[in-house]
């Protein structure tokens, strides 16, 4: 039996273990709904494959504070480990991203990121701040970064100092703070790194099995992709633009339909980004009134008051339309408002220029358009007689008097009620 149990020793220490299953999923830009919806997909399919951890690897500006607390009670919830990795080199974990890194069974940073400036900034419309509700909103959210570091035995005053304070530390001083529990360059170093660590996850203690990790990404399902692709400020923006610019077509082009129904649609998918993400209503009044006036440019001859005005109102709604303190990191591409101001003043120029054109070309139709037209005479002019111009027939008179023989091409010089006073064409 002795032999038989040294093999049996040797055939267990020769067989690898079973390699350990980790799924991974990114979230890269502000925390909201879909983000929420996300973070439960990923914790639904680990905990159904009985999974080993989830990485959250995190690069966020901020987001809503009510999602992120939902985003926080998922995750002190999970039935299986939670790993939030701040990565890659140059990201960070602002705002709401404090509180989701602190709430991690562990929390880790790539070199070079940073963390904190946690403190929620409401904008409300009103001349006055409301100090009440802010310092209710501050110490709210005080109580919940504290419970959420105590429970995970991380740095609890500094914690609260991120949300009164907006402190703000980089990687290196996070861990000496242990505001964090290490710092790894790559995921792969960060799975070695936690092997064998114990982390608390429900009442029970869990020793974390992540060496030689199998990553499993997980997907998002159609509906997911197509709200995080609305929830871009630059998709949105450039929706709001199209939609406003087609319909503009179908109200000077009554009948085309498809500019229309593709505004029409454009603006509902702009409505669904909005009721996503926050706005600035400040910046959404701008951008309205710069319309109007673009708009009125077209038909109020303001010699280019309007358009001016205008344009300067939708560029700092532009600018303005995603500008809150609860996100701050939303923002339309800069590029994108550049190439939309140059589209509309290229417009209003070219209007412009037309206009001028027209103030100063001769008249085209109506009495004063025959003043200085050629004719050709049908009978005979002695001084009167028959001349034709534009394809019809008039009574014309010589204006220094003799004659003129019928096929003589003759001048309209003036015009006598219905009768048109001519002169024989001057050669060149």
């Amino acid at each position: 039996m002795k032999p038989l149990r040294i093999w049996v020793l040797l055939l267990a220490l020769a067989t690898p273990a079973a390699a350990s299953h980790v799924y991974t999923m990114e979230v890269r830009g502000p925390i909201f709904t879909p983000v929420l919806e996300y973070l439960h997909i990923a914790l639904q399919q680990a905990e159904r494959e009985r999974a080993d951890a989830v990485l959250l690897e995190l690069d966020t500006p901020g987001g809503s504070l009510d999602t992120t607390k939902d985003l926080v009670q998922a995750i002190l919830g999970a039935r299986v480990p939670v790993i939030v990795y701040v990565s890659p080199s140059g990201a960070g974990a602002t705002s709401a991203g404090t509180f989701v890194t602190l709430a991690g069974h562990v929390a880790a940073m790539a070199p070079g990121t940073t963390i904190g400036a946690a403190h929620p900034v409401t904008l409300l419309p009103s001349d006055k701040p409301n100090l009440t509700m802010e310092k209710k909103v501050e110490n709210y959210a005080v109580s919940l970064i504290e419970a959420i570091a105590s429970q995970r035995g991380r740095n609890v005053s500094w914690a609260a100092e991120a949300v009164r304070d907006s402190a703000s530390i980089t990687a290196e001083i996070a861990l000496e703070k242990k505001v964090i529990d290490l710092i790894a360059p790559s995921r792969q170093t960060l799975m070695a790194a936690i092997d064998g660590r114990e982390v608390r996850v429900g009442e029970t203690s869990v020793r974390l099995r992540t060496a030689d990790p199998v990553f499993h990404d997980v997907e998002m399902t159609s509906e997911q992709r197509f709200y995080f692709f609305l929830a871009q400020p630059t998709v949105i923006f450039l929706l709001l633009v199209g939609g406003l610019a087609a319909l503009y077509v179908e109200f000077t082009h009554p009948g085309v339909v498809a500019p229309g129904v593709t505004g029409a649609i454009c603006l509902l998918l702009a409505a669904i980004g909005f009721s996503i993400v926050p706005v600035n209503w400040t910046g959404v009044a701008l951008f309205g009134l710069g319309v109007i006036l673009l708009v009125a440019e077209l038909f109020v001859p303001s010699f280019g008051a309007l358009g001016i005005g205008g344009l300067l109102c939708l560029l700092a709604g532009s600018l303005l339309l995603f500008h809150t303190g609860e996100a701050p990191g939303l923002v339309v591409n800069r590029g994108v408002i550049a190439a939309t101001a140059v589209g509309f003043a290229a417009l209003l120029l070219g209007v412009g220029t037309l206009v001028a054109k027209s103030q100063h070309s001769p008249v085209a139709s109506g009495r004063e358009a025959m003043i200085g037209a050629t004719g050709v005479v049908r009978r005979r002019l002695e001084p009167c007689g028959k001349v034709a111009l534009m394809g019809e027939l008039w009574d014309a008179e010589l204006r220094d008097g003799g004659s003129a023989e019928a096929g003589t091409a003759v001048e309209v010089v003036a015009i006598d009620g219905l009768r048109l006073v001519v002169a024989p064409r001057r050669r060149v």
